[in-house]
């Protein structure tokens, strides 16, 4: 358990190789609503969409090219939105659990963090400021 509460997904990441052809897969064909079109700069945009009772992220390879196993095109990572990134990253350290990537702001208003999850897993502390 995580401090007083559990941590909850809310959301499960896919980095794919043509945004295109996933759009028209996940939106097109399978009829997932798109929520938010995110604009990632040069590397494109990121999709977010209702897969149900979680959302679905489709990000674009470009968004963690050269970014070691966080490139890997494929289930990317399953995301706990938390209040703080930086107190929940030092909560979870406390508890011995390794990070990949220290808090960051990826975008104004941003922030992530990345630890693992075990086996290969990428798990993400995720709070947006608004």
């Amino acid at each position: 358990k995580y401090g007083e509460k559990t941590m909850e997904i809310w959301k499960i990441a896919l980095v794919v190789e043509d945004m295109k052809e996933a759009e028209e897969l996940y939106v097109n064909k399978l009829g997932m609503e798109v929520l938010e079109r995110l604009d990632l700069g040069d590397a494109g945009e990121a999709l977010f969409l209702d897969a149900g009772n979680v959302n679905l992220e489709l990000i674009p390879t470009k968004a963690f090219e050269g970014q070691g196993r966080l490139a890997v095109p494929g289930v990317h990572h399953l995301s706990f939105r938390v209040d703080d990134v930086e107190k929940s990253c030092k909560e979870l350290k406390a508890e011995g659990i390794e990070f990949i990537k220290e808090p960051f702001e990826a975008l104004p208003g941003l922030m992530l963090s990345f630890f693992d999850g075990l086996n290969g897993v990428n798990l993400q502390l995720f709070k947006r400021k608004g």
